[in-house]
């Protein structure tokens, strides 16, 4: 085995072997066309990521499926590119307002599968150089369940043993040149629409931040809702208790995402169009308090809660092995369940203040909005509600 390239094998009394292979360096931030990262993923039968793809199975890094089946492929992105959900094209919006300068074939602004133009564009010399600068140290092989380590380790070998050594000295998971966050927003709107979808985000932190433990802790604080949950008022997180309990919004989320220099933090949300300017009334002093303290109860609830989602993202073999590959692809080795437990105890409240005072407190944002607009606040609104006024 090349000795670059990281593959490790858990070993089960029972049931199937599994495989995950993430290849990191290969994903929409990579793009310079647009789509042509999720046009492989899709030839490979795999998944696209922002710095990564995720496949199912070991196979051989090559671009012969997608380049004799180009237009195929083309065709299918194009049909789901067209079927996005709001929430999902919002987030693409995000990211390409919060990280417009980025370097050419490196920006997070890149969208995820890429637009219907950029994807009639690709050419198969585009997926092509895709691999070109893949090597050893951006393979990760994972197998989980009952399966042979000599035959993963061979199969392994076969597909990626020829792959070249690093050329430098980049740690895991770094990129050349550091994301560069711009609070901005971008506004599409629709006044035929009775409802809107938003996105508002911070900047968060990397995979390897000291801060990506209690902003994680911050997201299950402000928690989510969705009146299809069932629960209707009797949610757990204060944000979404009064979210609820005024009928702003059909659902709302928070969401904390890492990547390998920088990060989102943040929320997103359905809501009517006459009820934007009262959700953000409600939304925005949840986000700052978290910089002031929230109540011993809530504390407690959000670490049990954080807990249950870290055990639940190793539910199965199939679940383990994307995480264990996620692990190894971002931080360089597996952090162990035992560990991960004792970092969510070891949380304070000092620990979630600081985070949220780096984070949110009198900081600039990135939103992005569609549908029926015409009530959501004036950026300088939002901006002048990112702290509070105390002494």
């Amino acid at each position: 085995m090349h000795q670059n390239i990281q593959l490790i094998k858990i070993l089960f009394s029972s049931g199937s072997g599994y495989t995950t292979v993430r290849l990191s360096g290969v994903g929409s931030r990579f793009d310079t066309v647009g789509g042509e990262a999720a046009i492989l993923a899709s030839s490979m039968g795999g998944v696209v990521g922002r710095e990564h793809i995720s496949l199912s199975s070991i196979s051989s890094l090559s671009a012969d499926a997608a380049t004799s089946n180009l237009d195929a492929l083309k065709g299918n992105l194009s049909c789901k590119l067209a079927g996005l959900s709001y929430e999902s094209q919002m987030m693409d919006h995000l990211h390409s307002t919060a990280y417009q300068n980025g370097p050419t074939g490196n920006s997070l602004g890149n969208a995820l599968e890429g637009s219907a133009e950029s994807v009639a564009s690709v050419s198969a010399d585009d997926v092509a150089s895709l691999l070109g600068g893949v090597n050893g140290t951006n393979v990760v092989v994972v197998g989980t369940g009952n399966g042979s380590h000599e035959k993963l380790v061979a199969e392994a070998e076969k597909a990626y043993g020829s792959l070249s050594g690093a050329s430098g000295s980049k740690a895991v998971g770094s990129v050349a040149d550091k994301s560069a966050f711009i609070g901005s927003d971008v506004r599409i709107r629709y006044d035929s629409h009775n409802t809107a979808t938003i996105a508002l985000g911070f900047e968060g932190a990397s995979w390897t931040d000291p801060k990506a433990m209690p902003l994680a802790l911050m997201s299950t604080l402000l928690g989510s809702f969705s009146k299809s949950d069932g629960l209707g008022k009797n949610v757990a997180a204060a944000m979404c208790q009064e979210v609820a309990d005024h009928e702003l919004a059909s659902s709302i989320s928070a969401f904390n995402l890492s990547y390998s220099d920088t990060g989102l933090f943040g929320m997103v949300a359905t809501a009517p169009d006459n009820k934007l300017d009262d959700l953000l009334w409600y939304v925005m002093p949840n986000f700052v308090r978290l910089a002031h303290g929230v109540s011993d109860e809530e504390f407690t609830r959000a670490k049990v809660t954080l807990k249950t989602q870290i055990l639940a993202s190793f539910d199965g073999d199939v679940a383990a092995g994307e995480q264990m590959a996620q692990q190894i692809g971002t931080v360089g080795r597996v952090v162990s369940l035992t560990e991960m437990m004792a970092k969510v105890d070891a949380l304070t409240m000092d620990d979630v203040k600081a985070a949220a005072g780096d984070v949110i407190n009198d900081q600039d944002h990135a939103l992005a909005a569609i549908g029926g607009i015409h009530e959501l606040p004036d950026y300088n609104w939002i901006r002048r509600h990112s702290y509070m006024l105390r002494y």
